[in-house]
């Protein structure tokens, strides 16, 4: 009586490609779930970093000259840039999926172009000091209150890296 039926490698080559097809399949639609919650974790650190520095550069103009904080900020992923020229704080982060976000939140703004999202703090009655930049990692951030800029009467405020 002859056997009727697939070949030993046949049958192992058929399993091994509907494996890799599976494993693909996942892998395409899992990725995008992971990127988002990923991003959205992002996002939600960089806005209490945004929320921290914001109310401790109000504590320090609230408290008046000397005044002095020195908060450690964790950075995941993007850069944080205080700007002088525009008197702002600003995050800036390439996102890596479809994470739908902008407006205003607590007073820090929220734009995406693109793959870019940046979440800024724009301050009018205070003269922010020094342009630096934190970014990924564990970082020691100087918040001081310098005085008052005697032309603008607006408070003048050192934030940056603790040398």
């Amino acid at each position: 009586m002859k056997k009727k039926g697939i070949s030993p490698y046949i049958s192992t080559t058929l399993v091994i490609l509907i494996g890799i097809v599976a494993i693909y399949l996942v892998l395409r639609v899992i990725s995008p779930t992971i990127d988002k919650a990923k991003d959205s974790a992002i996002v939600t650190e960089a806005l209490q970093n945004m929320r921290l520095i914001d109310n401790y550069i109000k504590q320090v103009v609230s408290e008046g000259e000397d005044s002095k904080r020195t908060i450690p900020l964790k950075v995941t992923e993007g850069t944080y840039l205080v700007d002088p020229d525009c008197n702002c704080i600003n995050f800036s982060y390439t996102v890596k999926s479809e994470l739908d976000i902008g407006g205003t939140k607590d007073n820090i703004n929220i734009s995406r172009n693109m793959d870019n999202l940046n979440l800024f703090i724009i301050y009018d009655r205070v003269q922010i000091q020094n342009k630096d930049r934190f970014s990924r990692g564990e970082n020691s951030v100087v918040i001081r209150n310098d005085g008052i800029n005697t032309s603008t009467n607006y408070s003048i405020v050192y934030v940056g890296n603790l040398d």
